[in-house]
């Protein structure tokens, strides 16, 4: 909240506690290094989309036992509007 000294900051509940319950997941993997983002963005094409996720640079991973997550959820409104989350993780066992 100090870093925002000109805006409110307000807390989402919901999604921290999500977040709790995930978090201990990602620690339980079992000696692996994860990196990933969700993205969101909404569905016009599918070519906006491929080059964001090729924007991330996560295909870049050199190490020779990198393996690859990728979950897709599509959301639809009303007038054919849809929104799409896209999230990708690289994951490298140490």
């Amino acid at each position: 909240m100090e870093w925002r000294p000109r805006h409110p900051t307000r807390w989402n509940r919901y999604c921290t506690t999500t977040l709790k319950q995930f978090l201990p997941k990602l620690e339980q993997s079992g000696g692996r290094d994860i990196s990933g983002f969700p993205l969101h963005l909404p569905f016009s094409e599918i070519r906006p989309i491929v080059e964001a996720v090729h924007s991330t640079g996560v295909h870049n991973a050199h190490a020779s036992n990198v393996e690859f997550a990728l979950a897709v959820y599509v959301h639809p409104y009303p007038n054919n509007v849809l929104s799409v989350w896209v999230y990708l993780a690289s994951l490298v066992r140490s």
